[in-house]
């Protein structure tokens, strides 16, 4: 895997504080972040030490011989460095090759090695230019932590830098239904920032369960949407991925002939004006930084017609062609847009209907005879989020249980 977090040891094999930092690594450093952080061990001998840099050379060969043999012989020597002499050191190379089962005398002839001990002088140069000093120095990424630190010092830097590397989503309506699902989906490998606009009792829930960043945001109030993008800046620094979810029912479901403009208006604002300007800013923020994914949650509405809920389907058809828009305006900036469209989703904005939709479904509505589930929708948004469509920008993503089918 590509490891973004570096964890870089500088030490020295005569020094009764590498010893205590070499027990805290195989005992709970190794173990705890082993596969997603990157150690690198660098030979760092200190002048006043008699027999640390023989010691170091010792690794080395060991190492040529089979890999993973100078971790041990690092454990070996450290854990007798008050009996060890200038004089010993030799003695203790035979001992743990003896172990190790490895002849002796190819380990002794190789003392000389120009070659190893040009690497080890490489290391103290490059040790030198970042400041080192003493040992043990470890630097998480670019952080130091210098010869007494504790475990649990150390640990929280790299789940610090850990966190700064891991992506950064921007979930919109997560608080309840299917922003909820996708925000607890997301967060097993993402940052996220989830939005709220009145439920702050269901967003701090989601907070607690997730440790997402939560953010109160009216989608359809510019002033909230650039609110929303500072905030992600100043939390994280970057954004890789958008999901506009947000978005509402009407209020009162009236026949197209007695709608009225207020509800018009509310939805368009909300369903979309909102999403598409908060678009806008994130987009162009992802092609400063080089890239990024964008997900629109629409609905078979944008193409269904429903004559008493003729604002929504409009909303909903907008924002369908707010996704091409941008699809095809971000390509060459390496941001990659999707439009899912979600079914009959069981969720709160259909309770009130919702006996009446199983029914349906139960007679033939959907080849897929059952009603769609907010995890349906999180398992999609988890594909683009992964990269697994990177190269399928603009495409309409159907999670209906085949709805969308046409058939004889």
């Amino acid at each position: 895997m590509d490891n973004k977090v570096t964890v870089t040891i500088y030490d020295d094999l005569q020094c009764g504080d590498c010893m205590r930092f070499n027990a805290m690594y195989e005992e709970s450093l190794l173990p705890t972040f082993r596969g997603r952080v990157k150690f690198i061990h660098r030979d760092f001998p200190l002048p006043n030490h008699t027999w640390s840099k023989q010691a170091a050379v010792i690794g080395r060969l060991f190492d040529e011989i089979a890999c993973g043999l100078s971790a041990g012989w690092r454990t070996y020597i450290l854990n007798r460095i008050k009996t060890t002499t200038p004089e010993t050191l030799f003695d203790r190379a035979r001992e743990y090759a003896a172990a190790a089962g490895v002849e002796p005398d190819s380990i002794l002839r190789g003392l000389n090695n120009e070659k190893i001990a040009a690497a080890i002088d490489a290391n103290i140069r490059e040790g030198h230019a970042r400041g080192v000093a003493k040992t043990p120095t470890v630097f998480v990424n670019n952080e130091p932590f210098i010869e007494k630190f504790t475990l649990a010092e150390i640990t929280a830097g790299i789940e610090k830098a850990l966190t700064q590397t891991k992506p950064v989503a921007i979930v919109t309506g997560a608080s309840r239904g299917i922003g909820r699902a996708i925000a607890i989906e997301l967060a097993k490998t993402h940052n996220v920032v989830a939005t709220y606009r009145g439920r702050l009792d269901a967003a701090e829930s989601l907070a607690a369960e997730t440790g997402a960043a939560i953010c109160q945001c009216d989608i359809a109030s510019a002033d909230d949407r650039n609110a929303l993008l500072d905030f992600t800046r100043k939390q994280f620094g970057r954004l890789d991925l958008l999901v506009n979810n947000a978005g509402m029912a009407q209020r009162e479901r009236n026949d197209i002939l007695q709608a009225t403009e207020a509800s018009f208006d509310e939805l368009i604002n909300t369903n979309l004006k909102g999403p598409h300007f908060l678009t806008q800013g994130a987009a162009r923020w992802m092609a400063e930084q080089g890239g990024g994914r964008i997900a629109f949650v629409t609905s078979i509405s944008s193409y269904t017609a429903s004559v008493n809920r003729a604002e929504y389907c409009i909303s909903k058809a907008g924002l369908s062609m707010s996704v091409a828009l941008y699809a095809s305006r971000l390509a060459q900036s390496n941001v990659q847009v999707f439009e899912i469209r979600p079914g009959i989703i069981r969720t709160d904005m259909i309770s009130a209907v919702e006996s009446g939709y199983e029914e349906k479904i139960a007679n033939g509505l959907l080849p897929q005879r059952r009603m769609g589930e907010s995890a349906d929708v999180a398992k999609t948004v988890r594909a683009i989020a992964d990269g697994l469509l990177d190269y399928s920008t603009g495409q309409i993503l159907n999670v209906d249980g085949g709805f969308h089918l046409r058939s004889l």
